[in-house]
């Protein structure tokens, strides 16, 4: 079996990822966008498709942090978010049972956007934002761990 970091180089040298060297500054950027989604998510009134987009946001932003303080970034080529999410496991170990959740979040994050079309369940939803807050633990771990490497 190939283990999680040489599965994160193999896809170095796809192209699929490319190495990259963040600042604090865009790190902490991702995260207060992630909680901002996530807290926006949870605001009343908000409507089905808002509080996806925004969970999903929050996802993406948590995982850009988690491959970032790695050292890595998707490609910008069309398709990057999908990479981020199929590869999350890689980067993020704890996340490898929500690899189909938010391989499929990403599925209904595009029909939204080219289709016009939105299905999730309120049970689905809730996977999703338990799923998103797990990422969103631990990528702030890995921003901490990142931190303190940098002193």
């Amino acid at each position: 079996m190939v283990s999680k970091p040489a599965n994160l180089l193999n896809l170095l040298h796809s192209g699929k990822l490319k190495r990259h060297v963040p600042t604090a500054t865009e790190l902490e950027t991702h995260l207060r966008e992630g909680n901002n989604g996530l807290a926006d998510a949870a605001l009343p009134g908000i409507s089905d498709t808002g509080r996806f987009k925004n969970v999903y946001d929050a996802a993406h932003a948590f995982s850009m942090v988690a491959f970032k303080t790695l050292g890595y970034r998707p490609d910008d080529k069309q398709g990057h978010r999908q990479i981020l999410f199929t590869a999350l496991e890689h980067a993020v170990p704890a996340t490898e049972r929500d690899r189909g959740l938010f391989e499929n979040t990403n599925r209904i994050r595009n029909l939204l956007e080219y289709d016009g079309s939105f299905m999730m369940s309120e049970m689905e939803m809730e996977e999703l934002i338990r799923a998103t807050r797990n990422l969103q633990e631990e990528a702030v771990l890995m921003y901490r761990q990142w931190r303190k490497a940098q002193q």
